[in-house]
């Protein structure tokens, strides 16, 4: 037997569920509104994930007015316990590091998403955009495994801490980090419903729908979609960075094409162009993560050979072709009234009658 503590185990799926929510949102406004298949969700999750590989190790000793250390090679150990140093006992160097990951990232993955986008989306129609991004992840990916300096090769950059790290109580940095992935994906949320609601999100719909008509209205619609794209990618790389900071690790291992299968499952579970459709299965899948965890170490403690990663990923892929097949608008369909402007004219019919 296993003893399992309840209150980590929910603070770690509700830390889960704000980073995944991020994630989920971010292809959700893409691909669930815009109609933009993005195929290389891993692509923007990574970019901030290196990003936070790049600042926690050469930003922030500079933050605390400490000389930075090469964090790779002979010098692996010592840049660790210095940057270790620096968030146990300087807290606002880290919360300004974050602050300025957060931001480069953002900035970084918006720029990305927008200018492939704009520049595929003009040549050929969406699904060539969702090719090159899926070869372009995986291609960022393997130049960045090979590149020594930048978060040391197959080595990876660990003690990337999280910002509450110097109050030194597991439990209560871990439970203040997970109000903070909480608090950005509320965010996210209540940002993605104005979006929706708005005559620009509007108007992507109508580009999912028919993309003729509206650029019959005269519509802009490769700077829409590159726009939307953009808005997305940041969203995910700021996703990214929490990752990083709540494994404490980043490593390119993490950021294969299982990542965005991931969260396609996310999307297409909860429901397609419904962003609480989005929440419900990114928690869905954040809890069936933290089960797939407990299950291979209770296979492990008895013996057992089965590889049960393998077991998840057909668990997923059983899911997304369940709900293709049988339930196409996930378990929270999109709702078609996105503007109070239904209700304005049936009250001024109402009155007229």
């Amino acid at each position: 037997m296993i003893n399992i503590d309840i209150g980590a185990t929910a603070v770690a799926v509700l830390t889960l569920f704000g980073i995944y929510a991020l994630m989920a949102i971010s292809l959700n406004l893409e691909y669930g509104v815009a109609g933009v298949p993005n195929f290389g969700k891993a692509l923007f999750v990574s970019i901030g994930a290196y990003t936070a590989g790049v600042t926690y190790t050469r930003l922030l000793p500079l933050l605390a007015g400490l000389e930075s250390i090469h964090p790779c090679g002979p010098s692996m150990g010592a840049a660790l316990q210095l940057r270790s140093e620096i968030m146990a006992t300087q807290p606002a160097a880290g919360f300004i590091n974050l602050a300025l990951t957060f931001a480069l990232a953002a900035a970084i993955a918006g720029a990305v998403g927008f200018a492939v986008s704009y520049v595929t989306l003009r040549l050929k129609e969406e699904w060539f955009l969702a090719l090159v991004l899926l070869v372009g992840g995986e291609t960022v990916r393997i130049l960045v495994r090979g590149a020594d300096d930048l978060i040391c090769s197959n080595n990876g950059i660990s003690g990337v801490a999280q910002p509450f790290y110097f109050l030194r109580d597991p439990g209560a940095s871990s439970f203040l980090f997970m109000l903070l992935a909480l608090a950005l994906a509320l965010a996210a949320y209540l940002y993605s419903e104005r979006l929706v609601r708005s005559p620009f999100g509007r108007m992507l719909k109508g580009l999912r729908e028919n993309e003729d008509v509206t650029r019959g209205l005269g519509k802009g619609i490769s700077l829409a979609r590159a726009q939307i794209m953009a808005v997305g990618s940041l969203i995910a790389a700021i996703g990214g960075v929490l990752f990083a900071l709540n494994t404490g690790f980043v490593n390119t291992n993490d950021f294969v094409v299982n990542l965005t299968l991931d969260v396609w499952v996310m999307v297409v579970l909860g429901g397609i162009g419904n962003n609480r459709g989005a929440l419900l299965g990114a928690l869905l899948i954040a809890i069936m993560d933290r089960l797939a965890q407990i299950g291979a170490i209770i296979l492990n403690m008895g013996g057992s050979e089965i590889e049960f990663n393998y077991v998840r990923f057909i668990a997923f892929g059983l899911i997304l072709l369940w709900m293709l097949r049988y339930r196409p608008g996930g378990l929270l369909p999109e709702s078609r009234l996105t503007t109070e402007a239904h209700e304005v004219v049936k009250r001024v019919i109402g009155a007229a009658k």
